[in-house]
């Protein structure tokens, strides 16, 4: 998949623009604040229709205007093409796949993108949150059947909460945990089939991209609150009824549930031990890497198109050496789009792509 046209109205401090990349993409030169990583954000907004940072719309509107528009034509493998657009006026939000308006669920995979950037790194040092969104940001792309269950599942604990808070008979809850297994089910047997195939390749393409002297040896694994019985959906079931029956009192206590899918965990290890604990910045560096190169190698297998690679300053947090191993695990023989933003200008990075000056959020292209 490569982006083939994108359209820009009044999104952060970029100018107005429309651009034509070429089916390799481009390098962005330009100091920091200029606009790079929001011209990213843009490509990105048209995958995953939120804001990687976190923020509100309302952000993302340009001063002086009452709403942003980002629209972008994107051509497939077979020469297919989809045009897919986000609109916001700090309120709603609006997208619309060749026209047509979409809900998000319905319009995700319509673009692939992903995302490679220094705050990365939280994958691996950060929260267990961030790895968790890590494995459904995948899985919302790849599996319509997970972005179902995840949307039953949210509705059946927001319910159980409530109940729990409103100290609600004991049926009423028990009716709820029934939802919340139901939906949660599909959850915890994506997320693990998911890790056993990143497991796979994770220690190969980290210790790929690793430094001269760094170690190697890296490893995840699922930890999923209830112990999950291979193959066996009836046995998941009951052990995770009995747990939260088990935790009722302690749920009421706190008034939320603490048993379930949005409580799990992905351990990341080096030598068997915790990344986020032991593991030195360069190598937690690598690891963060590494689940992004994994996540494009998902999503490619899963949509059948190449994602397009949005890499933002990354070259300027590694070394020359390590950088050339990163170049050659993107281009693996199946060349992918690419958007590079840099501060300075670092002629090795390039790999033949154009150079774009970025400034004052105007591109030049």
């Amino acid at each position: 998949m490569h982006l083939r046209g994108l359209h820009l109205t009044h999104f952060r401090n970029l100018a107005p623009m429309e651009l034509e990349p070429l089916p390799e993409g481009a390098v962005l030169e330009g100091a920091n604040g200029q606009g790079k990583t929001n011209f990213l954000e843009a490509i990105h907004l048209l995958a995953r229709f939120r804001s990687f940072r976190g923020t509100p719309f309302s952000d993302a509107i340009a001063f002086d205007s009452d709403h942003f528009r980002v629209e972008g034509c994107v051509v497939r493998e077979d020469g297919s093409a989809r045009t897919v657009a986000v609109a916001s006026n700090g309120v709603a939000r609006r997208i619309a796949v060749d026209g047509r308006g979409a809900a998000p669920s319905r319009a995700m995979g319509a673009v692939v993108a992903v995302l490679v950037a220094p705050e990365d790194v939280a994958l691996v040092a950060g929260s267990p949150s961030r790895r968790r969104e890590y494995l459904d940001g995948i899985l919302a792309v790849a599996s319509p059947r997970y972005r179902r269950a995840v949307r039953d599942y949210d509705r059946a604990l927001r319910q159980r909460n409530e109940a729990l808070r409103s100290d609600a008979a004991e049926a009423v809850v028990a009716t709820w945990d029934q939802a919340l297994v139901a939906s949660g089910i599909p959850i915890v047997r994506e997320r693990a089939e998911l890790v056993a195939r990143l497991g796979v390749r994770f220690a190969d393409v980290a210790g790929g991209i690793a430094g001269a002297g760094e170690r190697t040896g890296y490893g995840m694994a699922y930890e999923p609150s209830v112990p999950v019985p291979e193959g066996d959906d009836e046995a998941l079931g009951a052990a995770w009824r009995a747990a939260l029956a088990r935790d009722r009192h302690a749920d009421r206590g706190r008034g939320w549930t603490g048993t379930g899918p949005h409580r799990d965990g992905l351990a990341l290890a080096l030598r068997g031990r915790a990344l986020a604990r032991f593991g030195s910045q360069g190598e937690q560096r690598t690891a963060a890497i590494a689940l992004r190169l994994l996540e494009a190698e998902v999503l490619e297998e899963a949509t059948g198109s190449r994602p397009i690679l949005l890499l933002d300053d990354v070259f300027s947090e590694i070394d020359e050496e390590r950088g050339a191993r990163l170049l050659a695990r993107l281009d693996d023989g199946a060349r992918r789009q690419r958007f590079v933003t840099t501060p300075r200008p670092v002629p090795w990075i390039d790999g033949g792509l154009p150079r774009w000056r970025v400034s004052g959020g105007r591109v030049e292209a």
